[in-house]
């Protein structure tokens, strides 16, 4: 059985995780400014040490319920290739050791985005893919009219 360590965290009630190699850190911001006319995933822009990043709601592509921007907003910072953007989440659960179950996990809305089903500490977990989610949010803004390249 292959092993893995990963950044657990919910999102509308379920526990999720993504490869440590992808999330590059957790922060909590205090605001962010909001983008007119962008996407409704995009809940604003933060400005992270300098650097401003879109904090979006994974929720919609995980075909759960959308989120509002209140106040302060937990986020894991995912990072594939060049892009990154930091996902809210409900809490982050830590760090933890993964034992892979299978290859692709049960067929359920998230399953585009499932690297794999796997066994954490507290039972069972979806691994999801960050290069996936990226990607994904990336085509969704670039056909709302975001930045074109």
């Amino acid at each position: 059985m292959a092993s893995t360590r990963a950044c657990a965290f919910t999102l509308g009630g379920h526990r999720f995780a993504v490869d440590v190699a992808d999330a590059r850190e957790v922060v909590v911001f205090d605001e962010m400014t909001p983008v007119p006319l962008a996407p409704s995933f995009v809940l604003g822009l933060a400005n992270l040490r300098g650097t401003v990043m879109p904090v979006v709601d994974l929720a919609p592509l995980l075909g759960l319920p959308a989120r509002q921007a209140e106040g302060q907003t937990l986020g894991v910072i995912l990072g594939h290739g060049p892009w990154t953007a930091a996902a809210a989440v409900d809490s982050v659960l830590g760090l933890e050791p993964l034992e892979s179950e299978a290859e692709r996990p049960a067929p359920g809305s998230w399953g585009a985005f499932a690297a794999a089903g796997a066994a954490g500490a507290d039972g069972s977990i979806t691994v999801l893919s960050a290069g996936a989610m990226l990607n994904a949010l990336r085509g969704a803004m670039g056909a709302a009219g975001g930045h074109n390249h």
